[in-house]
């Protein structure tokens, strides 16, 4: 995989910010893969180094009723020590997850209740009301009720990490196909944690290919297909339904930006969708490049709706429908 992945054009290539982040990810792994929802989960979307000051905190704390935000309160010391994530952002996490948790239990109570958080990757042990809990889960949940109404037929994520959308949306959506698309070592994960929470599912698991017809009937066969960005350039015009990426194309050049949205309106089928959830302002380290949410390359296609979205309000969302002309 990551042979392949280094054979690929420049254009998909990792950002000189990825290069670094993927050496931290190294580096974390040596504690083990099992525990990587303590360990890699904080570089995807799991906040452990966060003030009292975040817009996030800001915005629970705006939603949320007092006794909720008490029993936040009275568990940030609960675990007082998390195994392999430092004391400080420990209570951070424990903290700002049960806030998030809280509102998610309000907001989407039947998709809360529904789901657990899957033991896999060691999640951090924070408890409530006898159920374990996590970020990770309830924003995923969340973000799904952004495209729930067209979560169905074939869907790609670019950009997933782990697997935590492609868990949620393939438990409450009804997907007939759900293909992750990343670089390495996030893929290699995607494809172990997704494996092993679907065992029954089949599952066309990464192999380099450059020829779509040699792969036609086992990625048609598959519930789940683990792909190389490079390898999107294979696949047939109009072959998804919805196209998801939530937190990485703004971590990405602008002209790697503009790529990956050419891809993405050639992949989805007329009257087709593509959600976005992306920083309004990222700031790309080592390459000294912003990216605001105006320069996205997002012409052409009908805007279902552009808005902030709830939590995380320092981001904005767009669910984007491609014109049948």
């Amino acid at each position: 995989m990551t042979a392949d992945m280094e054979s690929a054009p420049e254009i998909v290539q990792p950002s000189k910010y990825w290069i670094d982040l993927n050496r931290r990810h190294a580096e974390r792994m040596a504690s083990g893969i099992e525990n990587f929802k303590r360990t890699l989960a904080k570089d995807y979307f799991t906040w452990m180094r966060v003030l009292p000051w975040d817009p996030q905190i800001r915005y629970l704390l705006a939603q949320l009723p007092f006794p909720a935000i008490a029993r936040a309160i009275l568990g940030t010391f609960r675990p007082f020590k998390h195994p392999h994530i430092p004391v400080l952002e420990g209570w951070a996490l424990n903290f700002l997850t049960r806030l998030v948790w809280q509102y998610a239990e309000r907001v989407a109570p039947k998709e809360i209740a529904a789901l657990d958080e899957p033991a896999l990757g060691n999640p951090p042990r924070i408890i409530q009301a006898g159920q374990l809990i996590s970020q990770d889960l309830a924003n995923s949940i969340l973000e799904f009720q952004s495209f729930s109404d067209v979560a169905s037929g074939a869907i790609c994520e670019l950009g997933g990490g782990y697997g935590r959308n492609a868990y949620v949306t393939s438990k409450l959506g009804n997907p007939d196909q759900y293909m992750m698309v990343d670089i390495a070592p996030a893929l290699g994960l995607a494809q172990l944690y997704l494996t092993s929470v679907f065992p029954k599912k089949k599952h066309f698991e990464y192999r380099p290919f450059t020829d779509f017809d040699a792969v036609r009937e086992d990625l048609a066969a598959s519930d789940f297909a683990y792909l190389l960005p490079h390898q999107l350039a294979h696949l047939p015009n109009d072959s998804v339904d919805l196209f998801i990426n939530i937190s990485s194309l703004h971590e990405m050049r602008p002209d790697q930006i503009a790529h990956y949205i050419r891809e993405i309106r050639r992949l989805v089928r007329p009257g087709g969708h593509f959600y976005l959830k992306a920083w309004k302002e990222s700031h790309i380290p080592f390459e000294n490049i912003i990216v605001r949410e105006e320069d996205y390359p997002l012409g052409g296609w009908r805007t279902v709706y552009r808005r902030t979205p709830r939590i995380q309000t320092a981001f904005f969302e767009t669910l984007l429908q491609k014109r049948s002309d």
